[in-house]
């Protein structure tokens, strides 16, 4: 992903929320750039900003554990077992792990 991949995809899944050229040149693509030189990657970039909209936009976010494995740079296996131990962390501590992960049945279509 790149900066302007970032940009698109933003205008493209929020315009519909009253979401702006304008307001992403003042207040998104700031964001963009600094965590840029912060070292940030723009996958995670988007994951946060996505995060970010969602919420001021009474949306749920929702994001696969392949979107933070590439946001992280771990593998698809990796991120499962993250996952998997931070259900049984929550489960241990009394929380409901189904509240921060959800499991959902994909459909794949080939063409």
């Amino acid at each position: 992903m790149d900066r302007e991949t970032v940009i698109q995809n933003i205008m493209n899944n929020y315009g519909k929320y009253g979401i702006t050229p304008e307001m992403i040149k003042e207040n998104i693509e700031p964001l963009i750039d600094d965590g840029i030189k912060d070292g940030i990657s723009y996958d995670l970039i988007y994951l946060y900003l996505r995060a970010m909209l969602d919420r001021l936009t009474g949306q749920e976010f929702y994001c696969t554990s392949d979107e933070i494995a590439i946001a992280f740079g771990v593998s698809n296996d990796e991120m499962h077992r993250i996952i998997e131990e931070s259900r049984q962390e929550l489960a241990e501590a009394g929380e409901n792990p189904d509240e921060y992960f959800r499991s959902v049945q994909s459909t794949r279509f080939m063409m």
